[in-house]
Order: C-alpha cells, then sequence, then structure tokens
C-alpha cells in the first residue's frame, strides 16, 4: 500500500501536465532523408502518441562520411527495435516528448 501513496502523485502529475486531445510536434521527413536534412517540424494530429524514427540506410562501404538516411513521422503507435537485435534491415526508434526524434 505504501508504493501506491508514492506512485499516485506522481501519476496525478503526469495526468496534468497532460491535455486532452493535444498535440504534441515531431521532426518529419517522409523520403529517406540525411540525418541532419531532416529537420521539418510537424504538428502532430491528436491521435498521434509517439515520434518515430526509422533508420532506413546506414553506410556500409569505406570511407563511411556520409550521414545515414532516416524517415521520421508522428505515429499512432510505434514499437521500437531491440537495440541489441543483430542484422535488423531498418532498425526503429521511438520516443513521446516533444521536437525528440531530432
Amino acid at each position: 500500500m505504501a508504493w501506491c501513496r508514492a506512485v499516485l502523485p506522481l501519476l496525478l502529475v503526469a495526468a496534468s501536465s497532460l491535455r486532452p486531445g493535444e498535440a504534441f510536434k515531431c521532426f518529419t521527413c517522409e523520403q529517406p532523408t540525411a540525418v541532419p536534412l531532416c529537420k521539418h517540424i510537424t504538428q502532430c494530429k491528436p491521435e498521434a502518441t509517439a515520434c518515430k524514427t526509422t533508420l532506413v540506410q546506414m553506410e556500409s562501404e569505406y570511407p563511411f562520411n556520409q550521414s545515414p538516411m532516416v524517415t521520421r513521422s508522428c505515429a499512432s503507435s510505434c514499437i521500437a527495435t531491440d537495440p541489441d537485435s543483430m542484422g535488423v534491415a531498418h532498425p526503429v526508434y521511438c520516443c513521446f516528448h516533444d521536437l525528440c526524434n531530432s
């Protein structure tokens, strides 16, 4: 029961910081774009719950001097890939607040 009294105030603070139907912002680029160039800011729809970044292409040949290519978007659901998995073709990263996918 003591943990309930400790957790309840935290939940109330978190809930009070969210406004129903209020959207947040994400960086977006629909086409594969170099990371430094993907800086378009989009006001997400209210149903969006995450900012999503998908790594589309990593440079695989020497001299490794180009930026990785990504797509970024607002997402109504987002399931990140396991960072410890090997051989994932297009890793997905998720975050859950304004402009967190920079």
